[in-house]
């Protein structure tokens, strides 16, 4: 029969006693965490800061608008649009990169009105310089669709304007209803040249507020952290995984050398 009775005493005396068991098994497990770092090089991590700001002097938002706006945003960062330019504009600087390497490497954090745009790359110039790209493309899309959201502003104001040229229908009730004062330019054009008019500016109203992507014109976009080398890896250090495969072995050899040899009874 086993006697499997745990002693700390006794435990800690046959673990003294078989030193050269913890000894050999935290050598073999620095060794192991060595040849991992071998095998897996060092991973570095670069970030580059956008800041998403909203004007709230321009009109009052309800928490809802507020944020479909920052989640509009944050979609515009991490769409295929820009992932595609990215590369493109990697290429462009030297870097090959296909679209499933980049989309291993990048991940965005957002907070609020803070974007934290992170590459990580075993090249920490790459990572860098990956990290700066992304913001930069962006930020330039963010500002394409805000251009969309002021384009499609002035056209409502514009159908509002010549809106009030039409005449009321007799009948009609509610708010179209209300008498309106007639602008001095409706009486440069005819009926059928502002309901044209009318119906070009609807149609492009309806196309600029799909190109806004769900961006308001009140939003602001910047630049407000460029990415650095980084001097220091985040994954597969050679040091920390030396250490953690030493570590290991260590804590597997005190099980090892603490265990009680198996004594059988007749």
């Amino acid at each position: 029969m086993a006697d499997l009775e745990f002693i700390p005493l006794e435990t800690m005396t046959r673990v003294l006693s078989r030193w050269w068991i913890t000894a050999a098994m935290a050598m073999a497990g620095g060794i192991l965490g060595w040849a991992f770092h071998f095998f897996n090089p060092a991973v570095y991590e670069a970030t580059t800061i956008l800041t998403v700001t909203m004007d709230f002097s321009q009109r009052e938002l309800t928490q809802f608008e507020q944020d479909y706006a920052f989640n509009a945003a944050g979609a515009i960062i991490d769409s295929t649009v820009v992932k595609d330019q990215i590369i493109t504009n990697a290429q462009i600087n030297g870097i090959l990169i296909s679209h499933s390497q980049l989309a291993q490497r990048m991940f965005s954090e957002g907070r609020q009105s803070v974007w934290e745009l992170h590459i990580r790359d075993r090249d920490p110039q790459i990572a860098a310089d990956l990290a700066n790209i992304w913001g930069q493309v962006a930020n330039d899309a963010l500002n394409i669709s805000m251009e969309h959201a002021i384009r499609a502003e002035q056209l409502q104001v514009q159908i509002d304007l010549l809106d009030a040229c039409l005449p009321v229908v007799p009948g009609m009730t509610g708010p179209s209803a209300t008498p309106r004062p007639t602008p001095v330019e409706c009486n440069r054009y005819s009926l059928a040249e502002i309901q044209a008019a009318l119906q070009s500016w609807t149609d492009e109203l309806v196309q600029e507020q799909q190109l806004t992507q769900g961006i308001l014109s009140t939003l602001e976009f910047a630049l407000t952290g460029y990415a650095s080398i980084p001097e220091e890896p985040v994954l597969y250090d050679q040091g920390t995984l030396t250490l953690a495969g030493a570590l290991i072995g260590f804590v597997i050899s005190l099980w090892v050398a603490g265990t009680r040899r198996v004594r059988h009874h007749d």
